[in-house]
C-alpha cells in the first residue's frame, strides 16, 4: 500500500475486501476438511504467506495432520514468530524468507526446501496483498504489486514444484 493510499481509504471499499476474506475463509475451510480426510502424516507442505491469517491457520492444521512444514514470507520478524509458534506446537518447520513475486527467490526457497526435506508434497499458494482505496487514489504500482504477488507468486512456486510432484505421481 502506498503512503497516499492509507489516507484515502474508503468505507465503500471495505465490503469488497470483506467479501474476498469470506471467500478465502470458505476456500480455506474446504481445504481443511479435505486435509482431515487425507493421511498427510510425514508429508512436506509448503505454505506461501504462512506467517499470519489464513496461511498460518493452514500451516497449523497441516502440522496437526503430521506434515513437516515449509513456510515463507517477506517479513523476517513475522516469519520468525510464526516459525517459533508452530515449533512450540510440535511442528517441524523450515521458515524461509522469500518474495514469491521474485522467481530467483522462489527458486532459492524451493532449492533449500528440497535440500532439507528432499521433496514437496503439498503446495499452498496463499501469499497475497490487499490494497484498499478508492480507484482515484490507487496508482499503477499498486496494481503491479498485486499482480506480481498474486499471479507470479502462484505460478513460480507451482512451476518449481510440479516436475517433482509429477515424477512421484
Amino acid at each position: 500500500m502506498t503512503r497516499d493510499t492509507r489516507s484515502k481509504r474508503s468505507i465503500r471499499s471495505l465490503p469488497v475486501a470483506g467479501g474476498i476474506g469470506v471467500v478465502a475463509a470458505m476456500a480455506g475451510r474446504e481445504l481443511l476438511d479435505r486435509t482431515r480426510e487425507a493421511d498427510l502424516h510425514g508429508q512436506v507442505a509448503l505454505v506461501t504467506g504462512g506467517t499470519r491469517g489464513l496461511g498460518l491457520a493452514l500451516a497449523r492444521e497441516l502440522a496437526d495432520a503430521g506434515c513437516r512444514l515449509v513456510i515463507c514470507a517477506r517479513d523476517d520478524a513475522e516469519l520468525q514468530a510464526a516459525g517459533e509458534e508452530l515449533e512450540r506446537g510440535g511442528a517441524e518447520v523450515l521458515a524461509i524468507h522469500c518474495d514469491v513475486a521474485d522467481k530467483a527467490e522462489v527458486d532459492r526457497m524451493i532449492a533449500v526446501a528440497l535440500e532439507t526435506y528432499g521433496r514437496i508434497d503439498v503446495l499452498i499458494c496463499n501469499a497475497g496483498v490487499i490494497q484498499v482505496g478508492e480507484f482515484p487514489s490507487m496508482e499503477l504500482a499498486d496494481f503491479q504489486q498485486a499482480m506480481d504477488v498474486m499471479y507470479w507468486g502462484v505460478l513460480y512456486p507451482v512451476l518449481a514444484v510440479l516436475p517433482g510432484m509429477r515424477e512421484r505421481k
